[in-house]
């Protein structure tokens, strides 16, 4: 990619209009994931290579709960203006990142659906990290 290139996708509009996008995709990723944690989280557990207990299966739904939350913010802030779109990236740098972490020291198997979660979860803080750089260069 030419100096060029990256000056034509840089800057704060082509950034904030990406991360518009990304965040459309993630809110629908999280409300995919979310139901999934509400009606089935002894599977989802599983899935993850966690043991499932009535504990474990109340925390997966409020997980489910509080994901189907942030995704809705996420649909709400992609059509706010720029800079509120880059300070949504910022936070789910964080957020999507401490979920990365927290996948990664999960107790239990490490299983096709959590290096997944793991996978997509480091994709998305990349991208949002990459478009707030890009969003600095003009």
């Amino acid at each position: 990619m030419t100096e060029a290139d990256l000056r034509d996708i840089g800057g704060v509009a082509a950034s904030a209009r990406i991360i518009r996008l990304v965040l459309s995709v993630g809110a629908a990723f999280f409300v995919v994931t979310g139901l999934l944690l509400l009606v089935l989280p002894s599977a989802f557990a599983g899935w993850i290579g966690f043991e499932s207990t009535d504990a474990v299966d109340w925390c997966l739904r409020m997980l489910g709960a509080a994901l189907i939350g942030l995704a809705g913010q996420m649909w709400l802030v992609r059509r706010a203006g720029n800079h509120p779109v880059l300070g949504a990236g910022a936070v789910m740098i964080v957020a999507g990142g401490l979920m990365t972490i927290l996948t990664v020291t999960l107790p239990g198997e490490w299983t096709l659906v959590r290096w997944a979660l793991l996978g997509v979860g480091l994709v998305f803080v990349l991208v949002y990290a990459v478009l707030l750089v890009l969003a600095r260069r003009t």
